[in-house]
């Protein structure tokens, strides 16, 4: 049975958490302010977000939020704790996303693929 890569490190993953949640950044998908003290279950509450979903970890995309590029990840469970691409969302934010691609704002990015098809 596959296990979930977000909770196959628990401890390496709460201090990401505490680490993301500590630079109480703004929304990366509404750009409104999160309120770090509402319980986890409110939707307004802190989410830790993947840049790059995990589902999708052969993905290279910009974290506009670090303002840094992350990817592609050789593993699901290397995208789901590498720092760079995590980023603060609201908890109804990130549900709404799923597993969507942000498209790029920029038209000149491109989202580049490690593996070629």
């Amino acid at each position: 049975m596959p296990t979930n890569p977000r909770t196959s490190n628990g401890h390496a993953r709460r201090e990401n958490r505490r680490w993301l949640a500590s630079l109480g950044l703004e929304c990366a998908i509404c750009g409104k302010p999160i309120d770090y003290s509402l319980p986890a279950g409110d939707p307004y509450a802190f989410e830790m977000d993947e840049c790059v979903p995990v589902s999708k970890f052969w993905l290279r995309l910009y974290n506009e939020q670090q303002q840094c590029w992350c990817g592609p990840y050789d593993s699901a469970k290397q995208a789901a704790l590498s720092r760079e691409n995590m980023r603060a969302t609201h908890r109804h934010c990130n549900r709404e996303r799923s597993n969507n691609v942000d498209v790029p704002k920029d038209p000149s990015v491109q989202i580049f693929r490690s593996q070629e098809w």
